[in-house]
């Protein structure tokens, strides 16, 4: 994979974004649980896609680069520093050590508060290989940390997708995780306190917490056992016979309709949400005249997507490329 700089990033930042210690797992029937949370045709082509041939600039990596970050912190706080962390916090030594971090689940005791940190756990089904790492489970309870922007918890747009990774590591991992719910820690990155103030429903603060129920083990068996049975029929197949990507994942940005007074104007008059309140205002407003233009919105997650060069959906998309 080649790798740019057209952003200048500076030579210690620049390391950082490429800097990668994540264990891959190279075994062509392996695949992830973030993996399967992908559309079947994106993770069918990016299979087909020569890794060598990819370019990418550094500065794409920022975000992934600052998540790590972030993961990698909390996992220290617990790993070497819990005991005296957990002291701040004005717990007491007995208290304390209850606390067991990464035990083998048949080395907890009654009593104890067993503690799991990115954890890997690999299960056979279906002639794959599911494996993931999840990334925090107290006591039965599965956290998931995501560092993200205000509008993931304000649209709750990924609010399934956790649902589904939840419901995969609890599958995994049914000796660890024994809540039917996951806790989503969110630390946002673009929190605002002037937004917070005047807005209810914005998060009321920069880190906070949504519980969203998972799917029972025999639901999450049945989900996986169709996108897997998707996978094998699609896998050898042309790209033209693979399934698009659903609308409904491709993070699609709101249809926007631009009334113009003339027509002839390159920027429009006024720009509306919906087609009827673009209709009301030509015909009331401005008695029939001018004309209303539809803009579809953009399919976003094209754009992240490193099989796109090998995808006719990508080229209707885009037809004069990204």
């Amino acid at each position: 994979m080649k790798i740019t700089n057209n952003s200048d990033l500076p030579l210690p930042i620049l390391l950082w974004t490429v800097n990668d210690s994540y264990d891959y797992v190279e075994d062509p029937k392996y695949i992830s649980v973030t993996t399967l949370l992908k559309p079947v045709r994106q993770i069918i082509l990016s299979r087909r896609i020569n890794q060598n041939e990819l370019s990418v600039d550094a500065e794409d990596y920022l975000a992934a680069s600052m998540g790590t970050a972030i993961h990698d912190s909390i996992e220290k706080a617990w790993t070497q520093n819990h005991e005296k962390n957990l002291q701040k916090l004005g717990f007491n030594e007995t208290y304390i050590n209850k606390f067991k971090v990464n035990p083998k689940p048949e080395e907890v005791k009654e009593g104890d508060i067993p503690v799991y940190l990115e954890h890997r756990s690999v299960k056979e089904f279906k002639g794959w290989k599911i494996g993931g790492k999840f990334d925090f489970v107290l006591n039965g309870l599965l956290h998931d940390n995501k560092s993200t922007t205000t509008m993931k918890w304000t649209k709750g747009s990924s609010d399934n997708d956790y649902r589904i990774q939840g419901s995969l590591y609890r599958w995994l991992n049914q000796d660890i995780i024994t809540e039917d719910y996951i806790r989503i820690n969110f630390i946002f990155t673009d929190w605002s306190k002037a937004n917070a103030l005047k807005d209810p429903s914005y998060p009321q603060h920069r880190a906070m917490y949504r519980d969203i129920p998972l799917m029972s083990i025999q639901e999450t068996e049945a989900w996986l056992m169709q996108k897997l049975s998707v996978l094998d029929k699609y896998m050898e197949a042309d790209e033209k016979d693979i399934p698009l990507c659903p609308e409904d994942m491709l993070w699609r940005t709101p249809t926007k309709f631009k009334f113009y007074s003339n027509p002839q104007a390159q920027r429009a008059t006024k720009v509306f949400d919906n087609q009827w309140d673009a209709y009301r205002y030509q015909q009331i407003e401005k008695n029939g005249q001018g004309i209303i233009k539809t803009f579809v919105g953009e399919a976003r997650r094209c754009r992240y997507c490193n099989a796109c060069s090998l995808c006719s959906q990508f080229t209707k998309e885009f037809p004069n490329g990204t």
